[in-house]
């Protein structure tokens, strides 16, 4: 029997634009292939608007080309849309498995993985709590400094920052001697991500930049900053293995991988790292070892520096990697042997649904 999904992408995150740029490359290579060899078959495209936050229920029979989406995702789109409660309890009447593309705020955050376990809709979604502490920069880094011994991976030093203790944290920055990183602590794409060579000189453009970030994240990170590589390490998660996928390395003339970095092709090179090499093994059996001690499901991608000792430090999990095209992810994937419409058949064939657990406990039965 052919397998047949659905897809959810857009939002209200500050990552839309990656979300409808995922399903774009995975949708044009699924419609590339003939009807003969696509090893599933689409059933509808949920997008969730930027503008008014509904959903546009999208019939896959519609679609010929990216184009014909165009109508449905337009900002000015005048086609009716429902609440994302109501989609939830219309996809689950269906009984339809559906792959969630939803990148960011309320995309990888925990939220749409809460309501799809409220709602018994099944899919790729997840474990909400796990999903709650990957996007959590400051949680996931006190994560892994517990797990790890410092001889196999570092954290830098990290400092949560809030509106609360802005102040105090900035007197706190301008004291330090070396460069840090400030970032947003629950935002993906590098989004307000900017490296600090000297900061006693920078206190404005600091104060500057986390304002910024307030408005669209609770709290900041203030994060030291490690020379040397940076490489990113995806993973395949099926119900009984984990498999680590080649590792990828970005390199950018600054020797930082900011936003501006890691998505222009004329800034930051990415290049898959021959899997023989030692620094190659090692990320591989701590991405292997991170994605063990949590309840990922489907996919992850973890970020990591190597300094010049060759020194292994930790950075982030992505939770929901980007699928676009010619990015990280899909270049690990080629190498690996597949594309990204074999990682949708592969999710759907080989993981699992995540089932909420019984809380309810009779004391008196026990």
């Amino acid at each position: 029997m052919t397998l047949e999904i659905s897809f959810i992408f857009g939002g209200l995150s500050t990552e839309y634009d990656g979300s409808v740029t995922s399903f774009a490359n995975i949708l044009s290579s699924y419609l590339a292939l003939p009807r003969a060899e696509r090893p599933f078959s689409v059933r509808h495209l949920y997008h969730i608007s930027r503008v008014d936050g509904l959903v546009r229920t999208i019939p896959f029979n519609s679609i010929s080309t990216i184009a014909d989406l165009e109508p449905y995702i337009s900002e000015t789109s005048t086609i009716p849309g429902r609440t994302l409660l109501s989609t939830f309890e219309a996809i689950e009447s269906r009984n339809e498995y559906v792959v969630n593309l939803l990148h960011g705020q309320f995309g990888e955050d925990g939220g749409i993985q809460t309501l799809a376990v409220i709602s018994g809709v099944a899919g790729s979604f997840g474990d909400p709590h796990v999903a709650s502490l990957t996007m959590n920069k400051y949680a996931m880094s006190a994560f892994v400094s517990s797990l790890f011994p410092a001889e196999m991976v570092r954290v830098p030093k990290t400092t949560l920052i809030t509106p609360r203790n802005v102040d105090q944290s900035i007197n706190i920055a301008m004291s330090l001697d070396r460069p840090f990183v400030v970032k947003p602590n629950s935002l993906g794409s590098s989004l307000f991500t900017q490296l600090f060579y000297d900061p006693p000189s920078s206190e404005q453009e600091i104060d500057t930049l986390l304002r910024a970030i307030f408005t669209h994240d609770t709290a900041a990170v203030l994060q030291e900053f490690i020379p040397g590589d940076e490489y990113t390490c995806g993973c395949l998660i099926s119900s009984s293995e984990i498999i680590p996928l080649p590792i990828v390395k970005l390199e950018a003339n600054n020797d930082f991988c900011g936003r501006d970095q890691k998505y222009s092709s004329n800034v930051a090179k990415k290049t898959v790292v021959n899997v023989n090499d030692d620094i190659s093994r090692r990320v591989q059996n701590i991405t292997t070892s991170i994605a063990s001690s949590i309840n990922l499901y489907n996919m992850a991608r973890f970020d990591f520096r190597v300094s010049a000792d060759e020194e292994i430090w930790f950075l982030e999990c992505n939770y929901v990697p980007g699928t676009a095209k010619d990015g990280s992810f899909e270049k690990m994937l080629h190498s690996y042997g597949m594309t990204v419409v074999d990682l949708v058949s592969w999710i759907t064939s080989n993981s699992k649904t995540f089932k909420k657990p019984d809380h309810y406990i009779m004391y008196d039965r026990l």
